[in-house]
């Protein structure tokens, strides 16, 4: 697996702000009209990432999983870096997606979501899973595919990793529509 970083862009020979100083970059950050809410209206799913590192299986959620290629067929999902499941797929070099659809219940997304495998078992009582053929669990209830792969690149993104994985395995397990995360924030999420 190769681990690229963000640096290798201002290598380069054509180069963002060219002849910038720090003062005017800085100035330009600063002056940005970011609206952060924009973000929702990008098209995202929600899917359960899985890994497994010797006798260990976590599992968390990610709202980006992309088909970027078709031969080989070629996924790109990314993961946060503080959590455990980023940490297996770094050192394991697999990984599983489950597709969640719009039935997902909001417990599955606190199951795998909010709670850190670092202090949690997520998988000791769960029963909706399977192993696939790479010996990953991955979800079978309110779920319509997944999806296996093995790590061909990983790239740090500062605080996510994205990695590229050529896919091994798939499977449809269902016809319901998948979750995205417009969705997710619209009808599953609880309002406070």
């Amino acid at each position: 697996m190769k681990v690229c970083s963000t640096a290798t862009f201002a290598d380069a020979k054509e180069e963002p702000n060219v002849g910038a100083t720090e003062d005017s970059q800085a100035a330009t950050k600063s002056e940005s009209k970011e609206d952060p809410t924009a973000l929702f209206k990008l098209s995202y799913g929600l899917f359960v990432l899985t890994a497994k590192d010797g006798s260990r299986d976590n599992g968390c959620i990610i709202n980006t999983a992309v088909q970027v290629a078709s031969d080989p067929t070629r996924l790109v999902i990314a993961c946060q870096n503080h959590t455990l499941t980023r940490e297996m797929v770094a050192k394991t070099g697999a990984f599983n997606v489950s597709a969640l659809t719009e039935q997902v219940p909001f417990e599955v997304i606190r199951h795998f979501g909010m709670q850190t495998g670092k202090l949690t078992d997520k998988f000791k009582d769960f029963t909706a899973k399977n192993r696939a053929a790479n010996g990953i669990f991955y979800i079978t209830e309110h779920t319509n595919a997944f999806f296996s792969a093995r790590v061909t690149d990983a790239i740090d993104l500062g605080s996510h990793t994205l990695f590229i994985g050529e896919v091994t395995e798939s499977q449809v397990l269902g016809d319901a529509p998948s979750c995205t995360y417009a969705h997710y924030h619209a009808a599953i999420k609880p309002k406070k």
